[in-house]
């Protein structure tokens, strides 16, 4: 088992301090807005699919309720209109 050694600190002050950091975060990514980490502005139908955590079938099953774009004949997702489907369902 791994020993932590502190001098001087007491363990309540670790744990306040501790709290007080993970607070920030929390917040910091509460009220940041999503940006996508690869910087495509749109998603592919298996994309969305992974993104929302269903199956590629149970997405084209529920299309006309998701947000999405046609172009090329390809069905395109944003993040933000999946997010935005999510929070009303």
């Amino acid at each position: 088992m791994s020993q932590i050694i502190l001098n001087g600190i007491a363990l309540a002050d670790l744990l306040n301090e501790f709290r007080a950091i993970v607070k920030d975060e929390v917040v910091n990514l509460a009220t940041t807005p999503l940006q996508p980490t690869d910087g495509k502005k749109y998603l592919s139908a298996k994309e969305a699919a992974d993104f929302l955590g269903i199956k590629q079938q149970t997405l084209y099953q529920n299309i006309k309720r998701i947000p999405h774009v046609k172009k090329h004949g390809k069905l395109l997702f944003t993040r933000e209109g999946l997010i935005s489907y999510v929070e009303q369902k």
